[in-house]
This record gives C-alpha cells, sequence and structure tokens, in this order.
C-alpha cells in the first residue's frame, strides 16, 4: 500500500459486502495482515432497503434521522465478533504507533443495491450523532476494483481547480467567492470555468485533452442514466440543448490527465454516485484512473450542495490541520451540513470513492529550488555549420546503428514516485536523487521482486509515451541492427510510424532460465507477428533487427519482466552470444562493428551503461565516426572524447545540445539505410 510521505505508517481496514441470498455478508481484512472469519450482518435484503429509502426521504425533506435505531442496529451487525476485534486492534496499534490519522475504513459493497445505501449514516453507540460519515476515529470511504496504478504524488505550488457548470452560468463564481482566500494565498489556482458555449459537450472534450491539466475537475450541474442504465453527464450541443456525456466516455477521455495531474473529480449533481444499470458515475471514474470521487447519492437542496463544497474546499486547501485529506475533509463537509441544516440527513448523500490506501490526495510541500543552470549551456537551436552537428548529420545519411538508452527521460518518473512512495516514512526510505537502479535494488530487497514487477505493469500497462528525438531518429533508420534499452515499445512503434516500407524484426532476450529470445517481426503492410526464431533469410542490409536488452513491454504489449535494479543489471547485462543464439549474435555483432554508432540516452556515470558497451563492443573501440548526444550542460562531454570508460579506452565524438533542438534539426531528412 502507498503512503503519503508522512512519518507514522497509515493502518486501514477494508469490508468486502456481498448479497449472500437474502442477506448480507462481511468479509474483512486489516493492514496488519488480519483476516477475520466472514460473518452475515443478520438483515434481510428488504430491511436494508428500508434503511436507504429511510435516510434518502429524511434527506429529501431535510430532516433530521428523528430515531436512529435502525442505523445503529445495521452498525451493529457490521462491526461484530471478529470483525470488531480486528478494528479495536487496528485502533490501538495505530495510538501506540503515535498516529494522528484516525483509521481508514474502505467498504466494497459489490452489488448495486449495497452501493446505493447510505453506510455513511450508519450509527454506533456513543450518542445520537455517533455517525460513521463524521467519525473521529475512523474515515469512511468507499473503494473500487481498479487495475489503474495508484501514484502518490506532491502537489509543489497551487492546486488548479477546473469548473464544469452547463446549466447554471453563476454557480462558478458563487463557488470562486467562497474560495477566495485560498486563491489569495496561492493554495490554490482558479482555472477558466467551463460554462454557457465553453460548456458544449465538444469543447468540453477539447478542453480536457488539453494542458495544463487540472488537480481537481468540479462538475455541476444534472446527473442520471441513459436507456441502458449506463450514468451520464448532462452537458449540451452546439444548439444549446441538453446532450449527455456518458460517463464511461468521460473515463476514457481523462485517462492520460489521471496518469497525470489530476487526482480528484467532485460531482455535484444528482445521483452522482446513485448506481444505475452498470455501476455508479463515481465508481466508474475511480476505476477509470481518478484517485478519489466525491459524489452524490441522492439530490440535495442547493443551499445545502453550496454549503457542503465550501466546507470540503476550506478544508482541503486551506490551513487546517485536515488540509490536503479528501476524506478527513468530506467528514468536516458532512458536519457542517449537519450543523449548519439542523441535523439534515442530506449531509450523507455525499460519498467519497478512493482507489487507494492513502486520503491525503495533496500535500502542499514547497517547490524545491531549482538548481541553478550549468554552464555552458547551449539552449538555442543547433546549427548546420557546427563542426559537430555535421559530424551528426554525416553519420545519420550513412548505415549507422543506433544504441537508444533510457537515461535523462522522463517514462520512469511515475515509477520513481510510487516506489519513493511505498517506502517513505519507513527505514527503507531513500533519498530522491537515488540512481533508478539502487531504489529499485533497495525496494525489491524490502517487498520482493513479484511485487517490483507488479508497480512496474501498473505505471506502464497503458502507457503510450513519445519522444520528439526518438521520432525524428526512426525517420532516419535504415537497415541493420539498432539497440534499445527502453522498456516501452517507444522505438518500435516510430520506426513503424515513419518506416513502414522496412521489414522490423523484434528480439527481445530472455533470462537463461526462460529459454530463447522472444522475437517479433513486423512486415509491411502486416501487423505484428511471434516467431520462434529468426528466419533464415534475414539480411541486416535490407531489414532492421531492433534488439531490447533492458526487456519490459513488446510491441504487442507481451509483458517480460524488464531489467531494473543493480542485480538485474549485474547477472541479466552479458555477452550478446551467451542470450542470443549464435548465427543472430554473430550476425548482429559483425553489423555493430562495422557501422558508426549513434548513442543518445547514454552516460558514463551509470556503470550499467559502461558495462553495456562493453558487453557489446568487448575490448574493441567503438567504430570510427560513432558519435554520442549529450544534452547542454553534461559535464561527461571529455570523458566521452577521451575514452574514459569507454571500450579501449578509445574516445568518440560528441555532440552537446538540446534533444528537441536536435530533433527540429534533423527534420524528415533521408534515412541512414539509403546508401
Amino acid at each position: 500500500m502507498s503512503t503519503s510521505g508522512t512519518a507514522a505508517p497509515a493502518f486501514w481496514l477494508e469490508v468486502d459486502l456481498a448479497l449472500a441470498g437474502d442477506e448480507v455478508s462481511a468479509t474483512a481484512r486489516g493492514s496488519g495482515g488480519q483476516q477475520p472469519a466472514p460473518h452475515r450482518l443478520g438483515h434481510s435484503r428488504e430491511a436494508l432497503l428500508r434503511f436507504g429509502e429511510w435516510v434518502r426521504d429524511a434527506a429529501v425533506r431535510g430532516v433530521p434521522l428523528e430515531s436512529p435505531e435502525q442505523a445503529r442496529a445495521l452498525h451493529s451487525a457490521l462491526f461484530r465478533e471478529g470483525l470488531q476485534e480486528v478494528l479495536l486492534e487496528l485502533r490501538g496499534v495505530s495510538r501506540n504507533t503515535g498516529s494522528q490519522r484516525p483509521l481508514l475504513l474502505r467498504l466494497l459493497p459489490r452489488d448495486r443495491e449495497l452501493q446505493a445505501l447510505p453506510w455513511e449514516a450508519l450509527c454506533g453507540q456513543s450518542g445520537p450523532l455517533d455517525f460513521l460519515g463524521i467519525s473521529p476515529e475512523l474515515c469512511i470511504v468507499r473503494g473500487v476494483q481498479s487495475t489503474k496504478p495508484w501514484l502518490p504524488r506532491e502537489v509543489t505550488g497551487a492546486v488548479r481547480l477546473l469548473v464544469v457548470s452547463p446549466l447554471d452560468e453563476e454557480a462558478p463564481d458563487r463557488l470562486r467567492a467562497m474560495l477566495q482566500p485560498a486563491i489569495d494565498s496561492g493554495a490554490l489556482e482558479w482555472m477558466q470555468p467551463l460554462v454557457g458555449p465553453r460548456s458544449r459537450r465538444d469543447y468540453v472534450i477539447d478542453r480536457l485533452r488539453s494542458e495544463p491539466s487540472p488537480h481537481i475537475l468540479h462538475f455541476i450541474g444534472h446527473g442520471g442514466v441513459d436507456a441502458r442504465g449506463a450514468p451520464v453527464l448532462q452537458l449540451t450541443d452546439a444548439d444549446g440543448a441538453s446532450a449527455g456525456l456518458p460517463v464511461e466516455l468521460l473515463a476514457k477521455e481523462l485517462a492520460g490527465a489521471f496518469r497525470g495531474d489530476l487526482r480528484l473529480v467532485v460531482l455535484e449533481a444528482c445521483q452522482g454516485a446513485q448506481p444505475g444499470t452498470l455501476t455508479s458515475a463515481a465508481e466508474l471514474l475511480a476505476q477509470g484512473g481518478a484517485d478519489a470521487v466525491v459524489a452524490h447519492l441522492w439530490p440535495v437542496k442547493t443551499d445545502v450542495a453550496r454549503a457542503c463544497s465550501r466546507a470540503f474546499y476550506r478544508a482541503l486547501v486551506g490551513d487546517t490541520r485536515h488540509r490536503g485529506d479528501v476524506a478527513r475533509c468530506l467528514h468536516d463537509a458532512r458536519s457542517t451540513v449537519l450543523t449548519e441544516f439542523s441535523e439534515s440527513a442530506e449531509a450523507f448523500s455525499p460519498v467519497l470513492y478512493l482507489r487507494g490506501s492513502d486520503t491525503t490526495l495533496f500535500s502542499f510541500r514547497p517547490a524545491r529550488a531549482k538548481p541553478a543552470p550549468r554552464a555552458p549551456v547551449q539552449a538555442e537551436p543547433v546549427r548546420g555549420e557546427d563542426p559537430s552537428l555535421r559530424g551528426l548529420m554525416d553519420l545519420v545519411s550513412r548505415p549507422f546503428s543506433l544504441v537508444l538508452g533510457d537515461h535523462g527521460g522522463t517514462t520512469d518518473e511515475d515509477l520513481r514516485e510510487l516506489l519513493h512512495g511505498r517506502m517513505r516514512g519507513t527505514p527503507w526510505a531513500v533519498p530522491d536523487a537515488l540512481p533508478m537502479s539502487a531504489l529499485a535494488q533497495r525496494f525489491t530487497l524490502r517487498f520482493g521482486p513479484k511485487t517490483l514487477d507488479s508497480h512496474f505493469q501498473e505505471v506502464f500497462r497503458d502507457a503510450t509515451p513519445t519522444l520528439p528525438l526518438v521520432e525524428a531518429l526512426a525517420r532516419r533508420l535504415g537497415p541493420g541492427v539498432h539497440i534499445t534499452l527502453l522498456r516501452m515499445p517507444v522505438l518500435e512503434q516510430a520506426l513503424a510510424r515513419h518506416r513502414p516500407e522496412l521489414p522490423l524484426y523484434v528480439i527481445q532476450p530472455s533470462s537463461p532460465d526462460e529459454g530463447s529470445a522472444l522475437i517479433r517481426r513486423r512486415l509491411p503492410g502486416q501487423g505484428w507477428e511471434p516467431l520462434d526464431a529468426l528466419p533464415l533469410d534475414f539480411d541486416p542490409s535490407r531489414d532492421v533487427a531492433l534488439v531490447r536488452l533492458y526487456r519490459g513491454y513488446l510491441p504487442d504489449r507481451v509483458f517480460e519482466t524488464p531489467l531494473l535494479t543493480e542485480d538485474d543489471y549485474l547477472h541479466g547485462v552479458r555477452d550478446l552470444e551467451s542470450v542470443l543464439p549464435p548465427d543472430l549474435a554473430d550476425a548482429i555483432l559483425g553489423t555493430l562493428d562495422s557501422r558508426p554508432a549513434l548513442l543518445v540516452g547514454l552516460s558514463l556515470l551509470a556503470w550499467h551503461h559502461r558495462m553495456l558497451l562493453s558487453r557489446l563492443f568487448g575490448r574493441r573501440p567503438l567504430p570510427r565516426k560513432s558519435l554520442v548526444l549529450l544534452e547542454p550542460g553534461v559535464h561527461e562531454a571529455e570523458s566521452w572524447r577521451s575514452g574514459r570508460g569507454l571500450p579501449a579506452g578509445a574516445g568518440i565524438q560528441v555532440v552537446q545540445a538540446d534533444a528537441d533542438a536536435v530533433a527540429g534539426s534533423l527534420g524528415t531528412g533521408t534515412p541512414g539505410g539509403s546508401r
């Protein structure tokens, strides 16, 4: 489970709720490995539905729950036997460790009827207002089953809030007036709201595809279900008429934003959390990647919804003890509604769906000071008359071999954040600047290689990164042998796009205990196909062989454990003769020896990169006219030129230039295999 970065560990109790015939069964597990025996609540399905209708009726009428006996009986039925013992144990352990955070209670109702129940209105025995939804000792949320990764992320600046209000153009202004102190303090950044013509369905989708992404998306309007029972949000069409946006489509549109900055969705809409034939809007968005979704079970009066939003945001981004903690801030909002509206049951309409195990979404840590730029820095676009650039242009205009490394890119940052988050606040925590190989090694020693594998797949399973320099180089690549250390098929996909006329073979060596290499082939006009072996007619003067030495995802999304840790590099990067069939290894090494190499994304400060070059070229110098591309300000240039750390101690040419500028200078160009 990921942590928020606080010193004290988080404790949680997760309870699965499912219909078992006419009753409800509860199956629990605790953060300490506790698994009490499942039990039945002893309440019939009809009794539970009556409880839900009783709370809903009181909320619609705006009155208190006059006699909470039903809520107390259901509370006692849920928290009894072994589950109650685990609850008390976790609360005791939490206190003894000095944790100031309440125990997280994650309910996972498996059936539509259970999802529609106001579990937040269950009442304990301590008094008439001992509701779960405002408990100071428990934070109740609704969990979801999702394959999307949960990544703790710092917000170093202001939290960006985007409001969409199709029907009420004045609603965002009212919300902004409530939040003005947080805006003035710099904690909250108010983005231009989408109202009037800007709330058209097509415009909203275009805006959500654009940067900058908000951290919080707040929808004010109507929700419901379509003819299929699927949840929709009501927007407008080009003529201003009402037009439903399926929430499933919205979740897909937001997938990229969820992997970036967007963390919280607030649905201030009728029945945003009410399950339809398929599922609720809130659950769909959480399954799609939102870290948290706040939504309403039932329609509530406008003044109640405003008061709830005001209290929630003031606690979330204001100078409060619960700042950044979405569950505790929603508890505060429910308490505000109970206080300001005569204990109205409307307080139990807002519910929280949470995908991870940490309720703190925003840390509000101050931005780190950026280091002063290193000199000399070449920030201007590279010029054709630059002698070193002429060497690069000469190299890519003739047959060459590309060695594409994994240094200096951004594709691993999400994984780095996730691993740091898992170890933060524990004795295994490490400095942020620790190399990825050392970070992954320490994580593996603590949690095991299977957990590291699982996290890698969570982060990269749906990722489709593109890199401008790789796109530009792919246009220049010709037949021959090329090496990639990227664990995603970035270069393979770029080659398929820009050089579709070339037969392309992707070769991923396996570890000794996993058998032969994995091979994929893409012929002109065809898709990817697996091969048992490289065909006898493979010809590097006509075909492209792309060798994936660090493994990961093949272009057809087949996964093999990547090299990430120090031990992986120590034992996994070996002579090509030992990981490839002899004939294939000879063909690849022969081609590498006969053509100049362009090295991109490599660093002499990374020991596994030095080892890789040694494995590829042995004691032989890199081929004449080989060249390395470095970013401006990198202080390795002299070592590359002098050959310190390179095979045979022989240096190579160096170009230091901004990658995007080089990509622009390469343009479309002439493929290097044209000669």
